[in-house]
């Protein structure tokens, strides 16, 4: 289980990477080009990349199973928020966005779509979750319909 889970996690982080940095690299372009900006620097490429694997590096601990066996969905989401939230911050201070304390009206912003993303991710978890609910529950049903008629009952 121990090596499933370790595998995951490198897929995981592979793939994450590789996802993460095409779209903000994407983004970068794109904002780039908009601004006219004829280069983009080997510097924030390299803060960009860095960014990127240390957010997927986040997600993957608190989302394989190889570092927090126990813990359930809302938890790690819980955590997962928190760190990346903490986490970007720092990356925005580190990349420039931030300077001094900033303004509050940056740093709502901010908090504001960190919740709202919070929020969005446990709703389509409960409707995953009652889907998931209601196959189990027509599964153990159907499971307890055949039983009967094993048993004769």
């Amino acid at each position: 289980m121990r090596k499933k889970d370790l595998i995951q996690f490198f897929v995981w982080m592979r793939n994450g990477t590789a996802f993460c940095i095409s779209w903000f690299l994407l983004l970068l372009v794109i904002a780039h080009s908009l601004s006219h900006t004829e280069s983009i620097s080997t510097l924030a490429l390299a803060k960009m990349m860095l960014l990127s694997a240390g957010g997927v590096l986040l997600f993957c601990i608190f989302f394989t199973r190889l570092f927090l066996r126990r813990w359930q969905f809302l938890p790690r989401l819980t955590c997962c928020i928190l760190s990346v939230g903490i986490y970007e911050c720092a990356g925005l201070y580190w990349l420039g966005f931030f300077r001094g304390s900033g303004g509050i009206i940056p740093w709502v912003i901010f908090a504001s779509i960190l919740f709202l993303l919070y929020l969005l991710c446990i709703g389509i978890y409960q409707i995953y979750s009652r889907k998931k609910g209601r196959l189990y529950t027509q599964a153990l049903q159907k499971y307890q319909q055949s039983r009967r008629e094993e048993t004769g009952e």
